[in-house]
């Protein structure tokens, strides 16, 4: 049997891939630059964090008797919201005031139903004939 040589024949031996394409030197010269620049990027962001942290007031929560001037943000949207539907809740199921003066009063929304379906609904005069 024969051997088979897998090496491919060169038909120009002077013929090859470029030895002086890559210059290591401007590449380690840009290495270090790179992280020179990195540095003092990082410490002139340390010292303007500094800065302002010196500079800036510390914020607080307001007290009772200062006003913030609007917009106010709500500090809990979700426990706002609640507070919101327990009241509108109150106000459909309870009884109370609406105007004392006028004696204008709030009854529950199960009782005014009940109430208009007794009742029916109050008739108006129209223009022209009366309601019967």
């Amino acid at each position: 049997m024969a051997e088979h040589n897998h090496t491919p024949v060169r038909d120009n031996p002077d013929v090859g891939h470029e030895q002086s394409d890559v210059n290591i030197r401007a590449i380690v010269l840009f290495a270090v630059a790179l992280l020179i620049a990195a540095i003092v990027i990082h410490i002139g962001l340390y010292w303007l964090l500094e800065f302002y942290r010196e500079e800036s007031p510390v914020v607080t929560a307001p007290r009772a008797e200062e006003q913030v001037p609007p917009p106010r943000l709500q500090i809990s949207p979700r426990a706002h919201l609640a507070e919101m539907r327990a009241a509108q809740e109150r106000e459909l199921t309870t009884y109370g005031w609406v105007d004392k003066e006028k004696q204008t009063v709030r009854i529950p929304i199960d009782r005014a139903m009940e109430l208009l379906a007794q009742r029916g609904l109050p008739a108006r005069k129209t223009a022209g004939r009366e309601a019967k």
